[in-house]
């Protein structure tokens, strides 16, 4: 059966729709008997207000904040789960609304008239890129949002952000301290994406203030990916003892190449990664990770999204956060025997 709208209690009451607007609003003054009709023509027609459309006649905020995060793979990673689970909880306490925007589209056009329709107030942005469509048009549309990432111009952006270059110097300051020489980094391959563009500048820079070379190498989303890509680090570098791997997924596969290759890790591999909760259950090591801290980053991106929504003042509106190295079974010490735990 078709939902009633305003037009038929209008048409059933002999009035406009605009009258039947006051009356639902009482923003003006109508008589007694043409409220009673539009009242008779409601119950007649079973007719219920859309809130939606109500709030927005009102100016009344949704109290919904969108979490926007593109899908790069099948299933969700341990990072995009802290992500989630640090905004969810602080949107969530200060009584707003946790609305999951997870799907590969990335046009800023449908960001906009999600927000015009009244169903967020703002966004959250995740996989930000060095020049991203999203942040233009939700500028230029003056719609709040906050990133967990970096454009290339942050001028005027408000962020919060992991300090990679913290992060890669804690990595292979510590690698090189253990006596390794040969390091080779698996990155995302995408240009764009500003991850990825500023963790490989910033572990080529450490690996020339440590003097040694930086090896690098492209690996896509996939244990597949993976170990592909460390075959083709090991035929070509043959002398490389220890891996950076720069997401959990992939590592799986970059274990497995090494040991085929009859190198057992940790005694004569090193691995370290992004994140472990996938590898961990998999592996009969634990690899030391990079932690970016993604349940802080998302929190604090979160409060800060809250605040630009109630005019508070934001005392930092780029935040960088530093990583923290949390060391595992999986780094093998070359100036000794058996691997450092």
């Amino acid at each position: 059966m078709k939902r009633a709208t305003i037009a038929d209690v209008a048409a059933r009451a002999g009035v406009s729709r605009s009258t039947v607007s006051y009356a639902l609003s009482n923003k003006r003054p109508i008589s007694e008997e043409t409220r009673l009709r539009i009242q008779q023509a409601i119950n007649e027609l079973g007719y219920r207000p859309d809130p939606t459309a109500q709030r927005l006649a009102s100016g009344a905020k949704s109290r919904n904040i969108g979490f926007v995060l593109p899908l790069v793979a099948p299933e969700m990673t341990g990072l995009e789960m802290k992500f989630i689970a640090g905004a969810s909880r602080v949107i969530n306490q200060a009584d707003y609304a946790f609305v999951l925007l997870a799907h590969s589209d990335r046009n800023p056009e449908n960001l906009v008239r999600f927000a015009q329709s009244g169903l967020v107030d703002g966004f959250i942005l995740l996989e930000v890129h060095m020049h991203d469509d999203r942040v233009e048009m939700l500028q230029r549309e003056e719609i709040p949002f906050v990133l967990i990432g970096r454009c290339a111009d942050n001028n005027g952006l408000y962020y919060v952000d992991t300090d990679i270059e913290d992060g890669m110097e804690q990595v292979v300051s510590y690698l090189t301290g253990l006596g390794h020489r040969s390091i080779v980094y698996l990155y995302k391959d995408d240009p764009d994406y500003g991850f990825s563009v500023r963790a490989l500048q910033e572990y080529v820079a450490a690996c020339r203030r440590h003097n040694i070379n930086a090896i690098t190498q492209t690996c896509q989303l996939s244990p597949e990916a993976g170990e592909a890509a460390m075959y083709r680090i090991l035929d070509q570098h043959p002398d490389v003892t220890a891996a950076l791997v720069w997401s959990d997924i992939p590592t799986v596969g970059v274990v497995r190449a090494v040991q085929n290759r009859g190198r057992s890790i940790p005694g004569e591999f090193s691995v370290v990664c992004q994140e472990h909760s996938i590898i961990a259950n998999l592996a009969t090591f634990l690899p030391s990770i990079i932690d970016i801290r993604g349940d802080e980053l998302a929190s604090q991106a979160a409060q800060m999204m809250i605040d630009l929504l109630e005019n508070k003042p934001i005392a930092q509106p780029q935040v960088l956060i530093p990583p923290k190295l949390i060391r595992g079974n999986g780094i093998a010490s070359t100036q000794v025997t058996q691997g450092e735990i």
